[in-house]
């Protein structure tokens, strides 16, 4: 009977041992989030991230969705902050790159017209057309904040980029004009309508065609004026490359944002070496400003490894600027996010295994964690639903040089509302 209680008693304490062993073991996520400053309110969270940037010529502010109504409405605020001294422009995502040029005067409007020449129609309606972006719009319209756009997606220039390229260059004229012209309108507005009838000859005929103009551009005298036509015609190629591979097809749109991402950092890259005095704020999503994409486990079907076939702008952009880019993931922990022209919202309920879930438990309203400086952090895998809110393993140091946190996000809405 002794021998009984002595093994129970010893198997009991056996078992609580091992409990307490593995209560004092801690998750990384919340490792992680302990790790992250916390604030009352935003605006205390932009002196921290702004003394971590400060050597920085490239800061990327992400987005976790393109629905994230509170997140539109901190960006311009930090961006504010940051450009206290105008020492920053604004490169923005679903802005095309010869908008920027004409609507910040740098060539003239010519055949463009008047009432696309505003800041709210060349820039991409997700942005530019909520509330929440709106002061980020105003200071941009009222010369404030210096701006350019990097996306070679279907943008106000697109439409006028042909008869742009003949008011602008006489010398262009016998390789776009004549008959020529209305051909390659009627192809580029199929283009831009993702017209899946467009043949692969047509596709040809138009580059063959913006070839031919970049080089009859070569008779440009205007130095500026042909680099910036010439990059046009760059963006031009590229949509077209994408148009080429399809949007149907899963391997194929995996491609095009490849190109697309390509492009992009080209923009960029042309704007910092056009203007080398100038330092630069990019607007555009988490997963354009991830710096190694391939660091986070996809893990769906039909592909699990699909990051592994991205190269995007954040990348390509620290290849060309080596330690000169920080790159800013924004995430939240709960609230809704929801598109302005639609009725309904999507809860944001993070996953109990993220560290947006362990920084809920904290209970902090806002978070600030730079990634950057702990070299230890560079091999831990944690959960997060940085990326459209979907929980992913990832060695996420790797890919976001630092992490904003707010609380709750709230459903883009309509500028008009």
């Amino acid at each position: 009977m002794r021998t009984t209680r002595i093994l129970t008693l010893l198997a009991f304490l056996l078992m609580a041992g091992v409990v307490f062993i593995s209560c004092g073991i801690q998750p990384d996520e919340k490792k992680l989030a302990d790790q992250f400053m916390a604030f009352s309110d935003e605006q205390a969270s932009f002196e921290p991230i702004k003394s971590v940037v400060k050597d920085k010529r490239i800061v990327i502010l992400g987005e976790a969705g393109h629905a994230d109504g509170r997140t539109f409405e901190i960006k311009p605020e930090l961006i504010e902050y940051l450009n206290a001294d105008n020492e920053y422009d604004v490169i923005l995502e679903g802005m095309g790159f010869l908008d920027g040029a004409v609507l910040q005067g740098v060539l003239p409007p010519l055949c463009i017209d008047s009432n696309y020449l505003d800041v709210a129609n060349a820039w991409y309606g997700l942005w530019s057309q909520t509330k929440e972006a709106s002061s980020l719009v105003e200071a941009m319209r009222s010369g404030k904040v210096r701006y350019w756009g990097m996306d070679c997606q279907p943008s106000l220039s697109d439409y006028f980029l042909i008869p742009y390229l003949l008011a602008s260059s006489p010398s262009v004229s016998s390789v776009l004009g004549g008959n020529a012209f209305d051909s390659l309108m009627a192809i580029q507005d199929r283009m831009i309508g993702m017209d899946t009838t467009l043949t692969h000859k047509e596709l040809d005929y138009f580059d063959l065609k913006m070839n031919q103009a970049r080089k009859a551009l070569e008779e440009e005298t205007d130095l500026e004026k042909k680099a910036i036509l010439d990059m046009a015609i760059d963006n031009s190629l590229a949509f077209s490359g994408q148009v080429r591979l399809g949007f149907t097809e899963w391997d194929a749109q995996n491609e095009g944002i490849n190109i697309r991402d390509r492009q992009m950092a080209e923009n960029v890259e042309w704007y910092l070496n056009h203007f080398p005095e100038r330092k630069v704020i990019i607007w555009t999503a988490n997963f354009h400003g991830a710096k190694q994409i391939n660091q986070i486990d996809y893990g769906k079907e039909p592909d699990p490894d699909l990051y592994n076939k991205y190269v995007l702008l954040g990348e390509h952009l620290e290849k060309a600027f080596p330690r000169q880019v920080y790159s800013l993931a924004f995430t939240s922990g709960g609230g809704s996010e929801g598109y302005f022209y639609a009725n309904d919202s999507t809860a944001i309920v993070p996953d109990s295994t993220s560290v947006e879930f362990q920084l809920g438990q904290r209970g902090m309203e806002y978070g600030f964690c730079d990634l950057s400086q702990r070299k230890d952090w560079a091999d831990m895998v944690f959960n997060s639903t940085i990326l459209g809110y979907d929980c992913k393993p990832g060695k996420w140091a790797r890919a976001f040089d630092g992490i904003f946190y707010m609380k709750e996000n709230h459903k883009a809405h309509f500028v008009q509302d």
